[in-house]
């Protein structure tokens, strides 16, 4: 417990510090695309690689895909049902609100200090995840709200999968598992080196971004939203934890991914759509600060 409670103070520290930053003129937001291409090109794919090296490929990892595909689109699906009479606009925000997990920037640097265990079972979510939210996920929205901004062929979706370096990464690794192949302990030493750094950089970059700024209108419309995400998100996480027949270390993993913040790409989709950045960002950076706290109590509840 006290781990778990470490990680979270010390991440909420970063955060604040990344955010006094940009108060006081220290770096800017648009700083925080620098900290982000470090992130998504060397630290989390380097994470990433620690946390599959020696995995064994089975039906646990296959049924933790699956679910990453089938939790997108029912959430998304019925974020679209509950908003279906208001404005295509607000239709996506709500569908794209619901949908989507912020793994990689997020819940991987959360457990990678204190339960570097879970990350195979958090990145084969993952995986499913990311299918959903470059590709699935905007064709829902487009049947769902009439309109045609995320209408794509398939290779131009299998194009954006594989420009994610975290899922070229998930990829190699699985491959590497499927023929018994392990990196050798001299590379990941090196590697090692640049995953020690995601943690912070992770959260140093969400301060960068972090949004407190909002009117009265667009809190209110933000309120229902994570509202809504967080009592679905508590739903799935208890049906995830007490319902499925798996290893207790990956309903723990299916709990954290449940209760995860909105993810990048649906913030970047809900603007797409029709939506205020300024709106997309705030309810980004507040359910972040949600998700820490509802992660950290989930996992002192459950022991670890």
């Amino acid at each position: 417990m006290g781990a778990v409670f470490t990680q979270a103070i010390s991440f909420l520290l970063i955060i604040l510090v990344g955010y006094l930053f940009k108060f006081f003129g220290l770096l800017e937001t648009k700083d925080g695309h620098t900290v982000s291409k470090i992130i998504l090109n060397l630290t989390l794919p380097a994470t990433i690689i620690i946390g599959f090296n020696t995995i064994e490929i089975n039906s646990t990892l296959i049924i933790l895909m699956s679910l990453g595909l089938l939790a997108n689109f029912l959430l998304i699906t019925i974020g679209g049902f509950l908003w279906r009479k208001k404005s295509s606009a607000d239709q996506a925000l709500m569908m794209f609100s619901q949908a989507g997990y912020n793994i990689g920037n997020f819940t991987i640097p959360f457990v990678q200090g204190f339960f570097p265990q879970a990350i195979p079972f958090i990145g084969s979510f993952d995986t499913g995840n990311a299918l959903m939210i470059f590709g699935g996920t905007p064709l829902l929205a487009d049947k769902m709200t009439g309109q045609k901004r995320g209408t794509r062929g398939v290779k131009d979706v299998i194009f954006s999968l594989f420009r994610s370096p975290s899922f070229s990464t998930y990829i190699a690794m699985i491959i590497l598992a499927l023929v018994n192949m392990t990196i050798p302990e001299s590379v990941l030493g090196v590697v090692e080196l640049f995953a020690s750094g995601n943690a912070f950089l992770s959260m140093f970059m969400i301060g960068l971004y972090l949004e407190l700024t909002i009117s009265r209108v667009d809190l209110v419309k933000v309120a229902k939203l994570l509202f809504t995400r967080y009592t679905l998100g508590i739903s799935l996480a208890l049906i995830f934890y007490f319902l499925l027949p798996l290893p207790k270390i990956v309903r723990l993993s299916l709990v954290l991914v449940a209760l995860a913040p909105v993810g990048t790409v649906s913030t970047i989709n809900m603007v797409a759509y029709g939506n205020k950045t300024s709106l997309s960002g705030f309810l980004s950076s507040i359910s972040i600060i949600i998700s820490l706290l509802l992660m950290t109590t989930a996992l002192i509840f459950m022991g670890l």
